[in-house]
């Protein structure tokens, strides 16, 4: 009877210690996820690491584009070594760059790989009414606002 008694016993400890193992697990599993996935968003002006430069959105321009599709031109200022390649825009596609001015200042066309420290101009299509945002390397963005455009004449500029 006693046996029984201590089998039983052991039992119950083992189912009560394997629960806590696996529920350790996957709350352990869950962290690890959550953390390696988060995406930080930044406002236009704020700074954002980009392998060993940084990189600054100092303004978009929205265009008139074909059908549903709208131009942004998106002006940045990156300090170090960047590679322009890494800098996309989510739902939208990346069409040659022009220099270009803004705010009084000269932009240079942006090229399609790496860049020394500069500004430059991005040319990218987005989607006409909705929010747009602007993806430096694979966790940073930095929100443009709405791809708005009223008309040819008058071109919504995002500062």
């Amino acid at each position: 009877m006693e046996d029984v008694k201590k089998k039983r016993r052991l039992r119950n400890i083992l189912l009560i210690v394997g629960t806590l193992i696996v529920v350790g697990a996957v709350v352990l599993i869950v962290w690890l996820v959550d953390k390696n996935d988060t995406e930080t968003t930044y406002a236009i002006g704020q700074p954002v690491k980009l392998g060993g430069a940084r990189v600054t959105v100092d303004g978009v321009v929205f265009s008139e584009g074909s059908g549903d599709n709208v131009i942004a031109e998106v002006f940045v200022t990156v300090d170090g070594k960047a590679d322009m390649s890494q800098l996309k825009v989510a739902g939208g596609e990346r069409i040659s760059s022009k220099d270009a001015v803004f705010n009084g200042k000269e932009y240079a066309a942006a090229p399609q790989g790496d860049a020394e420290s500069g500004k430059y101009a991005v040319t990218f299509t987005v989607v006409k009414n909705a929010d747009t945002f602007f993806f430096i390397g694979e966790k940073n963005k930095v929100a443009l606002g709405m791809a708005i455009v009223l008309d040819k004449d008058n071109i919504l500029e995002a500062k």
